[in-house]
């Protein structure tokens, strides 16, 4: 078969599946800005794609080649306006630089201008034995340099959404991001490295012909609610696409022996790529069901301390009430049982605070309010709170402050004082004697707190599990048997998120522990 009618015939497959695709993003929610910049997306995409193949086959017409190639770059550009917008919509965030919606369609529309009326990009076509080809003037650098900050500022923004969405949500990035990345490295390649750099320009059609993949996987990431596991996806893409090769290496043999012996390979290949998919697709289910067991867990945990949290603050109120003496004055024999009851009653909203904190960590709920904030005088608020169970137990807690005040950092004070006193709390109760010394300082542009007691200290293996979920040493079970073993697993939680680190060190059993938490000045 002729190549140039393949090309035809390839290029006509891909503007009727893109158009397939762009009305059916736009029919399932014609009123979502996600689907209508998709929609015009797609239509410059196609353009350009159906522009790029006509200027390359008028050989004997160069005048209409080089309209046409300059009005297929003129397009390309245009893309960029709705592929912006999309970026926004699809990430469901505001733009912080409010001027990049007017200067980037502003662009766009100077360089769509410069490009189709101009020689700024295509200065004339020559003709080769592979079609025509562009000769690029001097505006490319402009023209390339602005494609590529619109790009990256598109990939940054949905790396950040990745990171800060729930698997649902992350899926659907991962889609957009994979059909974009192949579509990227398609035209870096064969667009740009083979044509300007290696001098081999008869391949750019591969990567025109690469944009079904970003849209494609973008279609389906927006009107699918339920989304296969990408890598499901990207395996059965990868053994499509070597069976195809295989069936048509496979067809073009020469003899009946070697028909023989690749039919069997393709076969062969067809039978172990079945068993990889369905492999895959088994490993994914079983992971997806723990997950929903997982979240089941949280969501139960969740509803259920909820529902304690209200009783159990009201019985710490009357019983706070009783030993004041608002209902009249206990027994004396009353008065202590009472004590005991509402210190029993403390640990346990205690634990209920740290249960509902731990279902809104691993569910994603946690929100973050960041101000400028001293963290001297946070940590000498939680002193002041934690000084009398530390009277109680005969052991000092000091704060040795820096001879000048540090500048304020950044942080969810509410989080970090959290983070803080999860850390004396647990010193207080792993320390029969001495006490516990608490330092701040800047260093190498961080804030280091550092907690140093002289309680029971931990092994190694101890130190490897201190910070993980319901976690407790075997110090733990012997002088503070109340204790859940969540307190540190927030506050590495909490620190985290502030993209912060904490962590411990101890020279081993009864030489005490040291902790630190470091948190980024900016």
């Amino acid at each position: 078969m002729d190549l140039a009618l393949i090309h035809k015939i390839i290029v006509m497959l891909i503007d009727a599946i893109g158009l397939w695709l762009a009305f059916w993003v736009l029919s399932a929610n014609r009123k979502s800005k996600v689907n209508q910049m998709f929609f015009l997306m797609t239509i410059f995409i196609l353009l350009w794609i159906t522009l790029c193949y006509f200027s390359g086959t008028l050989i004997h017409n160069l005048e209409l080649s080089l309209f046409l190639g300059r009005l297929a770059y003129g397009t390309t550009i245009l893309f960029f306006i709705p592929f912006y917008f999309f970026s926004l919509s699809f990430v469901e965030k505001k733009e912080r630089f409010l001027l990049l919606k007017i200067l980037i369609p502003i662009s766009s529309l100077i360089l769509f201008l410069f490009s189709v009326f101009t020689d700024f990009m295509a200065v004339y076509m020559t003709p080769t034995k592979f079609g025509v080809v562009p000769i690029l003037g001097q505006g490319k650098f402009i023209y390339f340099g602005f494609v590529l900050f619109v790009t990256l500022l598109v990939i940054i923004r949905l790396f950040k959404k990745y990171f800060k969405s729930l698997r649902k949500e992350k899926l659907k990035v991962q889609y957009f991001l994979v059909g974009l990345f192949i579509f990227i490295v398609a035209n870096l390649i064969f667009n740009v490295i083979l044509p300007f750099g290696q001098k081999i320009p008869q391949y750019y059609y591969i990567g025109n012909y690469s944009v079904v993949f970003l849209l494609g996987f973008t279609a389906y990431a927006i009107v699918k609610q339920e989304l296969f596991e990408i890598k499901v996806v990207l395996t059965s893409l990868l053994v499509g696409l070597i069976a195809i090769l295989l069936l048509i290496n496979t067809l073009v043999s020469q003899t009946t022996f070697e028909y023989a012996w690749k039919g069997a390979i393709f076969v062969l290949f067809l039978v172990f790529g079945q068993m990889l998919i369905k492999n895959i697709t088994g490993e994914v289910k079983r992971r997806e069901e723990v997950e929903k067991i997982s979240n089941a867990k949280s969501e139960f945990i969740s509803i259920a301390s909820h529902q304690l949290r209200a009783p159990l603050t009201a019985v710490k109120g009357y019983i706070s009430m009783l030993v004041e003496g608002t209902y009249g004055n206990l027994p004396r024999k009353a008065l202590m049982p009472m004590k005991n009851v509402y210190t029993s009653n403390e640990r346990l909203l205690n634990l209920v605070e740290n249960l509902l904190n731990v279902s809104r960590i691993e569910s994603g709920r946690i929100e973050m309010n960041y101000k400028e904030t001293s963290l001297e005088d946070l940590i000498s608020s939680v002193i002041k709170e934690m000084k009398i169970n530390a009277r109680e137990k005969k052991i000092y807690l000091k704060f040795e402050k820096s001879k000048k005040p540090l500048p304020k950092i950044n942080i969810d004070p509410q989080k970090i004082r959290q983070v803080v006193l999860n850390l004396i709390d647990n010193a207080i109760h792993y320390t029969k004697k001495g006490g516990i010394i608490i330092k701040i300082k800047i260093q190498d542009s961080k804030y280091q707190i550092q907690i140093i007691d002289t309680g029971e200290g931990m092994t190694k293996e101890e130190l490897g599990k201190v910070f993980q979920s319901f976690s407790r040493g075997t110090a733990g079970n012997r002088f503070w048997t109340e204790g859940a073993g969540l307190g540190l697993y927030i506050a590495r939680k909490f620190v985290e998120m502030h993209k912060g680190k904490i962590w411990a060190e101890s020279k081993g059993r009864s030489k005490g522990s040291q902790f630190y938490v470091e948190l980024p000045a900016k």
